[in-house]
């Protein structure tokens, strides 16, 4: 469709001519031409247009969004396309003169090349057009999709996080400590506070800072630490330079729950986890596997969850590793 419309476009001056025209007013000579040899070279023109669109489509591929376009690739299609646009007028040229043997002037055959030349390069315009376009468009789409799967994923973690089990624990250690250490529970309650407060304000952003994640993973620990005292510790080795690099919200909670969850963690079986900076820029958990006697059963959307939205919002795949029985997860920190 798209060699036709352009074929009429080079060609519509002399269409028009060969409707319209009477032969004897202002549209008579050169511009009228017969009915066969006007047909003759609008179909040579379709034919360029043709073969140059498929050339060129399978060189540009204008429908792979997702991969760059190389300036050697642009490169190439152009000198392909010069080539082959040679090839072809010297071609078409000679079959015109098979068919029509009055000698033609250097004019008409300067005309000829141009006209090939200059449909090859609409053809390339246009491909590289429509490449741009389909290209926004799969943003735009990407970015609707983005929207959607982060609030979704936000809303499956706050579900996580806020789950009835996690709110019954803290309020049960809370009825304990009451009792037992009246300044403990409000020291319990002011990180439960801290807790709920920032989970419930990070369904609201899509990426918080290291800084912020480690001060709410401070209260966070501080709560389950109620819950296993000593036979649970946690190590943090965090570089300052990067307490600026961003990172989804509630990443690390995230990561520290899945170890607490499918580990056994017990006088008997101590767990260590390492929380720790790289100096490309990564954080890594890190802790031993002790597989509980009775497995656990969690949601599914733990690791899941959380590889999805650094696919998702950055466009980065976490690193997920069991070597050496340790179980280990590094994710990528964003500077901002």
């Amino acid at each position: 469709m798209l060699s036709i419309v352009i074929g009429i476009m080079i060609h519509f001056d002399k269409v028009t001519n060969l409707l319209f025209g009477d032969g004897d007013g202002h549209h008579a000579g050169k511009f009228i031409v017969s009915i066969s040899h006007m047909g003759l070279e609008l179909l040579i023109t379709v034919v360029v247009a043709f073969l140059m669109f498929a050339l060129n489509f399978y060189i540009l591929k204008p429908l792979e969004n997702h991969r760059k376009l190389k300036t050697l690739t642009i490169f190439v299609s152009i000198i392909l396309t010069v080539i082959s646009v040679f090839v072809l007028n010297y071609l078409f040229f000679s079959l015109l003169n098979m068919l029509d043997p009055e000698p033609r002037s250097r004019g008409i055959h300067d005309e000829f090349i141009s006209r090939n030349f200059f449909v090859s390069g609409l053809v390339i315009g246009c491909i590289l057009i429509y490449r741009l376009v389909n290209q926004k468009q799969s943003m735009q789409i990407e970015n609707e999709s983005l929207k959607s799967e982060a609030l979704q994923s936000q809303f499956e973690s706050l579900k996580n996080q806020l789950s009835p089990h996690f709110l019954f624990n803290s309020l049960t250690a809370l009825k304990t400590l009451i009792n037992e250490s009246p300044e403990t529970a409000q020291n319990y309650v002011n990180n439960l506070s801290k807790a709920l407060r920032y989970t419930l304000q990070s369904n609201e952003k899509q990426l918080v800072t290291l800084k912020e994640e480690l001060e709410f993973t401070d209260s966070y620990l501080f709560l389950i630490k109620m819950r296993f005292d000593t036979n649970l510790t946690v190590v943090i080795r965090t570089d300052e330079q990067f307490m600026l690099y961003e990172l989804p919200p509630l990443t690390i909670q995230t990561l520290v729950e899945n170890a607490v969850k499918h580990n056994e963690v017990s006088k008997r079986k101590p767990l260590t986890l390492i929380i720790e900076t790289t100096e490309n820029g990564s954080l890594f958990v890190q802790n031993s596997i002790q597989a509980k006697i009775t497995e656990e059963e969690g949601t599914g959307i733990g690791l899941t969850n959380l590889s999805k939205q650094f696919q998702l919002l950055l466009g980065k795949e976490i690193t997920i590793s069991k070597e050496n029985n340790e179980f280990k997860v590094e994710i990528p920190l964003i500077k901002t």
